[in-house]
């Protein structure tokens, strides 16, 4: 009997070390004791090795070098129509295949200096070290918030920061959330029920690359390995973004029913999707970074509710409204644009209206006619409103009172979590650090408003960083518990404009402070909790993740520059891009809510004489809403109504700021065929091949954006500009020298010689 219990636990520990991913399993991890969390349970390993050391010579090597290319390849697009990303799968994955070659080539000679021994390669390229590089790529990986401000500043006001105060807010911004987050940690990170969700799929994805069994003896389509799959779409990939992206930019935007009535207007507004043209209705695109890998992965129900707004918005309610001249749509000639016009339908320009100091001069405002924007720019604050408030109103209802209960657990419990337990082992993050740190940001950010013409006064910041401080701790409760917690940019531009009307460079500094001290604190804890599962030291997590955003900042400052150098005409609406993806869209949309709520004031543009007074009601109307479903579902519990979540459909209806509406179709049928066919009837493959297939296209889509920018667009060398000939994939020649019936543009027809459609007078 004896022999048959020795020879059950053998089993059993075998099983768990054939289970959990490290180097050997103690008896004492062989105890049942686990995290209260069933998700975590299932996906993070009870292993540990603290021998291995993380902070070695390839790490530096690997997270700048990464750094350097998200943050050049994030800026890139962030002046795009054509948004794209920096894959941090592609990190994950290249950062193994390097990490790997250094550790084989790398000389193993052990250095003194000082006392201290080095060596550039210390042992085989480890899971810790593969993580920290992750998370310091993931800092900089990034557009900076403070680059609308910057480029806003530039582009709009044709006034330029010097580098070092530009430095100063960018570095502020982007690190005064690391501060709050040492203080918060104890409630954010350390109890097991602050799962912070995202990191479950990033431990599965490091485990499985570490593996020798499932990663390197895995193989794929035509017996190819792991790596091989990868690079081989990644590679088709970048060959194939040519095509769309400068030989026949029209497959970017394919609006095909624009050909059946090319000269009519109506058509060009409801149809046509390039550059603040239309809404695309029907319209395709054969560019994948218009399409996106997470497609393939995120679940069908959230896709289909965003694509579920994006059509009532922009399919439904935008053609009632333009088609019927609705709070005369028409006369301001953009069917979308964030750009704000007179009632007569002329631009507005800010700059007539301000003062030395770039406030507003209230006299010269009032004594010119009435500032207005279009229909549809106004309805994008209602949906975004509706979304705020269904955010909170929604986890209120439909996850309060379990958030209440793990949350009075996670602060009254005695019971440690078994993770943070094995994470003693290692020094923590001294709170003096995270002190020091948010003292030295807050000073160096009243050294940015005070000396550098931000408008916005010390005491203003100090309140910016109230709010950030106030809302941090619930709402990063809501966020780690359930995945999903409302933003900071909202609440804090309307605060400012009230507080410090007729300052629009006061009211986009005061969002940036308040809106990321919040992100960024929220987002160190996410990574916090990361190191927590894979056992990272806290003390290298913390300098990791200060390096990737300090360097991030650099690039982001100097692609700005380089960008706006050498498109500024296109960016800032003087000339359009003939290509129609040089727009700084993202710039533009910043600029008008900063008009909006900084400038011109919400009590201008929103107050009761306003003809979009209603606004406001989009707060009323999104906290509502979930407490009807709420009801609905007391009254018919069958029925799962807390599946239509009001602020997903919302943020879809709100979809045209992050850039234009187009791909609709394309991404739909994608995410049909990944998610609601081939994960229901052919799970195997799907969890085969979906994760590291999006990781290779996007991937190779990033890499054709930023080849094309540096080596055929100017961006290393005005000279090293390409202009692909005018035929009829590519129908504007950027000379003007192509013929009228080229010119016909998807929709717009030649220098728009409209036949019908226009607005009768």
């Amino acid at each position: 009997m004896g022999e048959k219990l020795d020879h059950e636990n053998e089993k059993e520990i075998s099983n768990l070390e054939k289970a959990y991913i490290g180097d050997s399993i103690s008896l004492e991890e062989a105890e049942p004791e686990n995290s209260k969390i069933e998700a975590v349970r299932l996906v993070v390993p009870l292993t540990d090795d603290p021998t291995l050391i993380v902070m070695t010579f390839r790490f530096w090597v690997l997270v700048t070098f990464f750094s350097i290319m998200g943050a050049a390849t994030e800026q890139y697009y962030f002046f795009r129509a054509a948004k794209g990303n920096f894959s941090i799968y592609f990190v994950n994955l290249a950062s193994y295949g390097m990490g790997t070659f250094m550790a084989r080539v790398l000389p193993t000679t052990k250095w003194t200096i000082g006392g201290h021994t080095f060596s550039f390669n210390p042992g085989p390229f480890n899971i810790k070290e593969h993580t920290l590089i992750g998370v310091g790529v993931s800092a900089a990986a990034g557009s900076a918030y403070a680059m609308y401000t910057l480029s806003v500043m530039d582009l709009m006001l044709q006034h330029r920061i010097d580098a070092l105060g530009s430095m100063i807010l960018i570095i502020t911004t982007q690190c005064l959330g690391y501060g709050m987050a040492g203080t918060l940690r104890k409630y954010l990170v350390y109890p097991a029920e602050m799962v912070w969700w995202p990191n479950l799929v990033q431990v599965v994805f490091y485990h499985a690359m570490h593996n020798t069994d499932e990663f390197k003896n895995k193989k794929m389509i035509r017996g190819w390995s792991y790596m091989k799959y990868f690079w081989i779409f990644c590679g088709g990939m970048f060959l194939y973004q040519f095509i769309p992206q400068l030989f026949a930019p029209m497959l970017v935007y394919f609006d095909w029913i624009c050909w059946f009535k090319p000269f009519d207007y109506n058509y060009w507004a409801l149809f046509s999707s390039m550059s603040r043209g239309g809404v695309g209705i029907l319209s395709l695109t054969f560019d994948w970074s218009q399409i996106g890998g997470d497609n393939m992965w995120m679940p069908l129900s959230t896709q289909l509710l965003r694509y579920g707004g994006i059509i009532l918005s922009y399919w439904i309610i935008f053609p009632y409204i333009w088609l019927n001249n609705v709070y005369d749509a028409k006369i301001f000639g953009y069917a979308l644009t964030p750009s704000l016009y007179f009632m007569n339908g002329t631009a507005f320009k800010i700059n007539s209206v301000l003062n030395t100091d770039f406030t507003l001069n209230e006299e010269k405002y009032a004594a010119g006619p009435k500032v207005t924007m279009t229909p549809m720019y106004a309805l994008i604050f209602l949906y975004s409103f509706i979304a705020l408030g269904s955010c909170i109103s929604h986890i209120v209802c439909f996850h309060g009172a379990d958030m209440w209960k793990t949350w009075k657990s996670a602060i009254h419990s005695t019971d440690e979590d078994i993770h943070q337990k094995m994470m003693k082992v290692y020094p923590e993050v001294p709170q003096m650090w995270y002190a020091i740190l948010y003292v030295v940001m807050l000073a160096l950010s009243m050294v940015a408003v005070e000396v550098y013409e931000l408008q916005l006064p010390w005491y203003g910041l100090l309140f910016a960083a109230a709010i950030a401080w106030i809302l941090s701790l619930p709402i990063g409760a809501m966020t780690a518990i359930t995945g999903t917690g409302p933003g900071l940019n909202v609440i804090t531009q309307l605060t400012c404009g009230f507080l410090f009307p007729g300052k629009v460079i006061a009211n986009m500094t005061f969002k940036c402070y308040g809106y990321m001290a919040m992100w960024q604190c929220h987002r160190l804890l996410e990574d916090l909790k990361l190191g927590v599962y894979m056992k990272v030291p806290p003390r290298a997590m913390f300098v990791a993740q200060i390096w990737g955003a300090s360097i991030g900042a650099v690039f982001n400052y100097i692609v700005m520059i380089i960008i706006i150098d050498n498109k500024r005409e296109f960016l800032d609406g003087t000339r359009p891009d003939p290509t129609g993806l040089w727009t700084g869209v993202s710039p533009q949309v910043y600029w008008g809510s900063g008009l909006i709520y900084g400038a011109l004031g919400p009590a201008k543009m929103f107050g009761k004489d306003s003809q979009y007074h209603f606004i406001y009601w989009g707060f009323l109307i999104g906290a509502v809403l979930p407490i009807i479903q709420w009801g609905l579902s007391k009254k018919f519990p069958s029925v799962k109504w807390s599946a239509l979540n009001i602020t997903i459909i919302a943020g879809g209806m709100s979809a045209y700021p992050g850039g234009l509406v187009i791909g609709v179709v394309c991404g739909l049928v994608v995410c049909v065929i990944w998610q609601g066919w081939l994960f229901k009837y052919h799970r195997n493959w799907w969890s085969k091949y979906t994760f590291i297939l999006s990781a290779a296209l996007d991937t190779g889509s990033a890499f054709t954006g930023l080849f094309l920018f540096l080596f055929l667009q100017g961006g290393l060398h005005p000279k090293l500009t390409f202009d692909m000939p005018s035929w009829f994939m590519n129908p504007i020649s950027p000379k003007g020298d192509n013929a009228p019936y080229l010119g016909v543009n998807r929709c717009g027809a030649f220098e728009h010689k409209w036949q019908s459609g226009m607005l009768e007078k």
